[in-house]
Protein backbone atom coordinates (compact mmCIF):
# COMPACT_ATOMS: atom_id res chain seq x y z
CA UNK A 1 0.00 0.00 0.00
CA UNK A 2 1.73 3.16 -1.24
CA UNK A 3 -0.82 5.72 -0.07
CA UNK A 4 -2.34 6.38 3.33
CA UNK A 5 -5.93 5.00 3.54
CA UNK A 6 -6.93 7.90 5.81
CA UNK A 7 -5.61 11.03 4.08
CA UNK A 8 -4.33 9.63 0.72
CA UNK A 9 -0.81 10.95 1.37
CA UNK A 10 1.73 9.16 -0.83
CA UNK A 11 4.48 7.40 1.08
CA UNK A 12 6.83 7.95 -1.83
CA UNK A 13 6.41 11.73 -1.47
CA UNK A 14 6.87 12.12 2.29
CA UNK A 15 9.06 11.00 5.15
CA UNK A 16 7.55 8.39 7.43
CA UNK A 17 8.53 6.53 10.57
CA UNK A 18 8.29 2.76 10.81
CA UNK A 19 8.49 0.04 13.44
CA UNK A 20 8.66 -3.76 13.21
CA UNK A 21 5.24 -5.40 12.83
CA UNK A 22 4.48 -7.23 16.14
CA UNK A 23 3.57 -10.82 15.25
CA UNK A 24 4.80 -13.10 18.02
CA UNK A 25 4.07 -16.72 17.19
CA UNK A 26 3.79 -16.13 13.44
CA UNK A 27 6.45 -16.64 10.80
CA UNK A 28 7.14 -13.87 8.28
CA UNK A 29 7.19 -16.41 5.47
CA UNK A 30 3.46 -16.93 6.14
CA UNK A 31 2.62 -13.56 4.59
CA UNK A 32 3.04 -11.52 7.77
CA UNK A 33 3.93 -7.84 7.20
CA UNK A 34 7.46 -6.74 8.12
CA UNK A 35 6.80 -3.22 9.37
CA UNK A 36 4.17 -0.65 10.27
CA UNK A 37 4.66 2.66 8.46
CA UNK A 38 3.18 5.82 9.96
CA UNK A 39 1.80 8.57 7.77
CA UNK A 40 3.57 11.87 8.47
CA UNK A 41 0.39 13.84 7.73
CA UNK A 42 -2.33 12.11 9.81
CA UNK A 43 -0.42 9.56 11.90
CA UNK A 44 -2.24 6.46 10.66
CA UNK A 45 -0.19 3.26 10.78
CA UNK A 46 -0.24 0.92 7.78
CA UNK A 47 1.14 -2.63 7.63
CA UNK A 48 3.82 -3.12 4.97
CA UNK A 49 3.82 -5.17 2.85
CA UNK A 50 0.08 -5.51 3.19
CA UNK A 51 -1.66 -8.84 3.79
CA UNK A 52 -2.66 -10.39 0.46
CA UNK A 53 -6.26 -10.92 -0.61
CA UNK A 54 -5.59 -14.67 -0.70
CA UNK A 55 -4.39 -14.67 2.92
CA UNK A 56 -7.37 -12.53 3.96
CA UNK A 57 -9.80 -14.93 2.29
CA UNK A 58 -8.15 -17.87 4.02
CA UNK A 59 -8.53 -16.16 7.39
CA UNK A 60 -12.10 -14.92 7.22
CA UNK A 61 -13.96 -17.06 4.69
CA UNK A 62 -12.30 -20.39 5.43
CA UNK A 63 -12.59 -19.89 9.18
CA UNK A 64 -8.96 -19.61 10.29
CA UNK A 65 -9.52 -16.25 12.00
CA UNK A 66 -11.93 -17.80 14.48
CA UNK A 67 -10.23 -21.23 14.15
CA UNK A 68 -13.59 -22.95 14.53
CA UNK A 69 -14.48 -23.97 11.00
CA UNK A 70 -13.81 -27.68 11.55
CA UNK A 71 -15.64 -28.03 14.88
CA UNK A 72 -19.11 -26.94 15.98
CA UNK A 73 -18.98 -23.84 18.18
CA UNK A 74 -20.37 -24.69 21.66
CA UNK A 75 -23.79 -23.13 22.08
CA UNK A 76 -22.98 -20.95 25.08
CA UNK A 77 -22.34 -17.31 25.87
CA UNK A 78 -18.66 -16.31 25.72
CA UNK A 79 -18.27 -13.67 28.45
CA UNK A 80 -15.56 -11.40 27.00
CA UNK A 81 -17.18 -10.63 23.61
CA UNK A 82 -20.63 -10.62 25.25
CA UNK A 83 -19.55 -8.02 27.84
CA UNK A 84 -17.93 -5.86 25.17
CA UNK A 85 -21.08 -6.04 23.04
CA UNK A 86 -23.12 -4.89 26.04
CA UNK A 87 -20.90 -1.83 26.47
CA UNK A 88 -21.14 -1.00 22.76
CA UNK A 89 -24.92 -1.28 22.67
CA UNK A 90 -25.28 0.88 25.80
CA UNK A 91 -23.36 3.64 24.02
CA UNK A 92 -25.49 3.32 20.88
CA UNK A 93 -28.71 3.36 22.89
CA UNK A 94 -27.91 6.78 24.32
CA UNK A 95 -28.40 8.27 20.85
CA UNK A 96 -31.48 6.28 19.88
CA UNK A 97 -33.89 9.01 21.14
CA UNK A 98 -32.68 11.02 18.14
CA UNK A 99 -34.99 8.79 16.09
CA UNK A 100 -37.87 10.99 17.33
CA UNK A 101 -39.77 8.29 19.23
CA UNK A 102 -39.28 5.67 16.54
CA UNK A 103 -39.33 2.34 18.36
CA UNK A 104 -38.82 -0.14 15.54
CA UNK A 105 -35.07 -0.41 14.99
CA UNK A 106 -33.38 -2.19 12.08
CA UNK A 107 -29.77 -3.05 12.86
CA UNK A 108 -27.03 -4.09 10.43
CA UNK A 109 -23.87 -5.59 11.94
CA UNK A 110 -20.97 -5.85 9.47
CA UNK A 111 -18.41 -8.43 10.60
CA UNK A 112 -20.76 -9.67 13.31
CA UNK A 113 -18.66 -12.44 14.88
CA UNK A 114 -20.81 -13.98 17.63
CA UNK A 115 -23.70 -11.63 16.85
CA UNK A 116 -24.00 -10.56 20.47
CA UNK A 117 -24.82 -6.91 19.81
CA UNK A 118 -27.99 -8.01 18.01
CA UNK A 119 -28.84 -10.51 20.73
CA UNK A 120 -28.43 -7.84 23.42
CA UNK A 121 -30.43 -5.29 21.41
CA UNK A 122 -33.25 -7.81 21.08
CA UNK A 123 -33.77 -7.70 24.85
CA UNK A 124 -33.89 -3.87 24.97
CA UNK A 125 -36.68 -2.07 26.80
CA UNK A 126 -36.18 1.52 25.62
CA UNK A 127 -36.36 0.59 21.96
CA UNK A 128 -37.63 -2.40 20.05
CA UNK A 129 -35.32 -4.22 17.66
CA UNK A 130 -37.45 -5.34 14.76
CA UNK A 131 -34.71 -6.80 12.53
CA UNK A 132 -31.09 -7.86 13.03
CA UNK A 133 -29.05 -8.39 9.89
CA UNK A 134 -25.56 -9.82 10.43
CA UNK A 135 -22.76 -10.08 7.87
CA UNK A 136 -20.22 -12.74 8.81
CA UNK A 137 -18.01 -14.63 6.31
CA UNK A 138 -17.20 -17.52 8.68
CA UNK A 139 -19.82 -20.30 8.18
CA UNK A 140 -19.40 -21.67 11.71
CA UNK A 141 -20.09 -18.29 13.26
CA UNK A 142 -23.14 -17.80 11.04
CA UNK A 143 -24.60 -21.08 12.25
CA UNK A 144 -23.75 -20.20 15.85
CA UNK A 145 -25.78 -16.98 15.54
CA UNK A 146 -28.78 -18.81 14.11
CA UNK A 147 -28.67 -21.49 16.82
CA UNK A 148 -28.21 -18.95 19.64
CA UNK A 149 -31.14 -16.86 18.32
CA UNK A 150 -33.38 -19.93 18.58
CA UNK A 151 -31.99 -20.99 21.95
CA UNK A 152 -32.73 -17.57 23.44
CA UNK A 153 -36.24 -17.55 21.98
CA UNK A 154 -35.81 -14.38 19.94
CA UNK A 155 -38.83 -13.49 17.81
CA UNK A 156 -37.31 -10.60 15.86
CA UNK A 157 -36.25 -11.15 12.26
CA UNK A 158 -32.72 -12.54 11.95
CA UNK A 159 -30.88 -12.49 8.63
CA UNK A 160 -27.34 -13.89 8.62
CA UNK A 161 -25.41 -13.53 5.36
CA UNK A 162 -21.76 -13.95 4.29
CA UNK A 163 -21.08 -10.71 2.40
CA UNK A 164 -22.10 -7.12 1.70
CA UNK A 165 -23.24 -8.14 -1.79
CA UNK A 166 -26.36 -9.69 -0.26
CA UNK A 167 -27.46 -6.63 1.74
CA UNK A 168 -30.78 -5.08 0.76
CA UNK A 169 -32.77 -2.27 2.30
CA UNK A 170 -31.82 0.46 4.77
CA UNK A 171 -31.02 0.48 8.48
CA UNK A 172 -31.39 2.75 11.50
CA UNK A 173 -28.06 1.58 12.96
CA UNK A 174 -25.03 0.17 11.14
CA UNK A 175 -22.24 -1.36 13.24
CA UNK A 176 -18.57 -1.65 12.19
CA UNK A 177 -17.01 -3.24 15.26
CA UNK A 178 -13.37 -4.31 14.93
CA UNK A 179 -13.43 -4.55 11.17
CA UNK A 180 -11.84 -1.34 9.79
CA UNK A 181 -8.39 -2.30 11.11
CA UNK A 182 -8.52 -5.43 8.91
CA UNK A 183 -9.11 -3.55 5.65
CA UNK A 184 -6.77 -2.02 3.11
CA UNK A 185 -9.41 0.58 2.26
CA UNK A 186 -11.52 1.37 5.38
CA UNK A 187 -12.92 4.50 3.71
CA UNK A 188 -14.69 2.39 1.09
CA UNK A 189 -16.56 0.36 3.72
CA UNK A 190 -17.49 3.50 5.66
CA UNK A 191 -19.01 4.96 2.48
CA UNK A 192 -20.92 1.73 1.85
CA UNK A 193 -22.20 1.73 5.42
CA UNK A 194 -23.32 5.36 5.24
CA UNK A 195 -25.28 4.62 2.07
CA UNK A 196 -27.27 1.99 3.99
CA UNK A 197 -28.53 4.36 6.70
CA UNK A 198 -32.28 4.81 6.54
CA UNK A 199 -32.44 8.52 7.38
CA UNK A 200 -30.50 11.65 8.34
CA UNK A 201 -30.72 10.44 11.94
CA UNK A 202 -29.34 6.98 11.16
CA UNK A 203 -26.36 6.03 13.32
CA UNK A 204 -23.02 4.58 12.26
CA UNK A 205 -21.10 2.96 15.13
CA UNK A 206 -17.37 2.24 14.83
CA UNK A 207 -15.08 0.43 17.25
CA UNK A 208 -11.36 -0.09 16.52
CA UNK A 209 -8.25 -0.83 18.61
CA UNK A 210 -6.39 2.22 19.89
CA UNK A 211 -2.81 1.93 18.55
CA UNK A 212 -2.52 -1.68 19.71
CA UNK A 213 0.98 -1.88 18.22
CA UNK A 214 2.05 0.04 21.34
CA UNK A 215 1.12 -2.69 23.80
CA UNK A 216 0.53 -6.02 22.02
CA UNK A 217 3.18 -8.48 20.93
CA UNK A 218 0.88 -9.84 18.22
CA UNK A 219 -1.38 -7.61 16.11
CA UNK A 220 -1.87 -9.95 13.14
CA UNK A 221 -3.98 -9.71 10.98
CA UNK A 222 -4.42 -5.95 11.51
CA UNK A 223 -3.58 -3.80 8.51
CA UNK A 224 -4.45 -0.26 9.65
CA UNK A 225 -3.58 1.25 13.05
CA UNK A 226 -5.73 4.14 14.25
CA UNK A 227 -5.28 6.75 16.97
CA UNK A 228 -8.25 8.89 18.07
CA UNK A 229 -6.96 11.78 15.97
CA UNK A 230 -6.46 9.71 12.80
CA UNK A 231 -9.89 8.08 13.07
CA UNK A 232 -11.41 11.54 13.59
CA UNK A 233 -9.53 12.74 10.51
CA UNK A 234 -10.96 9.87 8.44
CA UNK A 235 -14.56 10.49 9.59
CA UNK A 236 -14.27 14.21 8.83
CA UNK A 237 -12.91 13.34 5.39
CA UNK A 238 -16.16 11.43 4.85
CA UNK A 239 -18.18 14.55 5.81
CA UNK A 240 -19.75 12.85 8.85
CA UNK A 241 -21.15 14.50 11.95
CA UNK A 242 -19.30 12.99 14.92
CA UNK A 243 -21.59 12.51 17.92
CA UNK A 244 -19.07 10.64 20.06
CA UNK A 245 -15.41 9.73 19.66
CA UNK A 246 -13.58 8.61 22.77
CA UNK A 247 -11.24 5.89 24.00
CA UNK A 248 -12.56 3.12 26.22
CA UNK A 249 -11.13 0.25 28.27
CA UNK A 250 -8.30 0.02 30.74
CA UNK A 251 -5.20 2.12 30.21
CA UNK A 252 -3.42 0.45 27.30
CA UNK A 253 -0.18 0.21 29.27
CA UNK A 254 -1.87 -1.61 32.19
CA UNK A 255 -4.53 -3.56 30.34
CA UNK A 256 -4.64 -7.37 30.48
CA UNK A 257 -4.27 -7.16 26.70
CA UNK A 258 -0.79 -5.71 27.29
CA UNK A 259 2.09 -8.19 27.24
CA UNK A 260 3.55 -6.29 30.22
CA UNK A 261 0.39 -6.12 32.32
CA UNK A 262 1.02 -5.93 36.11
CA UNK A 263 1.56 -9.29 37.84
CA UNK A 264 -1.49 -8.77 40.07
CA UNK A 265 -3.77 -8.51 37.03
CA UNK A 266 -2.17 -11.57 35.43
CA UNK A 267 -2.70 -13.66 38.55
CA UNK A 268 -6.31 -12.54 38.89
CA UNK A 269 -7.04 -13.42 35.27
CA UNK A 270 -5.34 -16.80 35.64
CA UNK A 271 -7.39 -17.65 38.74
CA UNK A 272 -10.63 -16.93 36.90
CA UNK A 273 -9.45 -18.88 33.86
CA UNK A 274 -8.69 -21.96 35.96
CA UNK A 275 -12.10 -21.86 37.67
CA UNK A 276 -13.96 -20.73 34.55
CA UNK A 277 -16.18 -23.78 34.11
CA UNK A 278 -17.45 -23.61 37.68
CA UNK A 279 -18.51 -19.96 37.64
CA UNK A 280 -21.90 -18.62 36.47
CA UNK A 281 -22.00 -16.83 33.13
CA UNK A 282 -23.44 -13.64 34.63
CA UNK A 283 -20.50 -13.35 37.03
CA UNK A 284 -17.98 -14.00 34.23
CA UNK A 285 -19.52 -11.31 32.01
CA UNK A 286 -19.36 -8.80 34.88
CA UNK A 287 -15.83 -9.81 35.85
CA UNK A 288 -14.39 -9.50 32.35
CA UNK A 289 -16.22 -6.22 31.77
CA UNK A 290 -14.35 -4.90 34.82
CA UNK A 291 -11.10 -6.74 34.00
CA UNK A 292 -10.78 -5.26 30.52
CA UNK A 293 -12.64 -2.04 31.37
CA UNK A 294 -15.07 -2.52 28.50
CA UNK A 295 -17.55 0.02 29.89
CA UNK A 296 -14.98 2.51 31.21
CA UNK A 297 -14.05 5.67 29.33
CA UNK A 298 -10.30 6.29 29.54
CA UNK A 299 -8.09 8.83 27.78
CA UNK A 300 -5.52 6.08 27.06
CA UNK A 301 -7.98 3.22 26.71
CA UNK A 302 -7.51 0.19 24.52
CA UNK A 303 -10.39 0.90 22.10
CA UNK A 304 -11.68 3.88 20.13
CA UNK A 305 -15.45 4.08 19.80
CA UNK A 306 -17.21 6.51 17.51
CA UNK A 307 -20.85 7.32 16.82
CA UNK A 308 -21.61 9.42 13.77
CA UNK A 309 -24.24 10.22 11.18
CA UNK A 310 -24.64 12.15 7.96
CA UNK A 311 -24.41 15.91 8.28
CA UNK A 312 -27.66 17.74 7.70
CA UNK A 313 -27.71 19.29 4.25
Amino acid sequence: MDTCPTCSCSFSDCNFNSIPYPAKGWQHNQGIPDTIRFCSQCGTGIAHPTISDMATDELYVQGKYWQQSTTKLPLKIFPVPFGLAQARWELIQKSLPDFQNKREIKLLDIGAGHGYIGLIASFGHNSVLSEYHAIEPDPTMRQYMRDMWIKKGRKQKLNVIPSMDQVTGYYDVVVLSHILEHLQDPSSLINSAIALLSSQQGLLFIDVPNQDHLFKNNVFPHIVFFSPSSLKYLLKQEQLEIIHLETWGRNMYKSPANANTPLKMKLMGEMIRLSYRFLPSKFLVQFYAWYFGGNQMNTEGTWIRALCRNKES
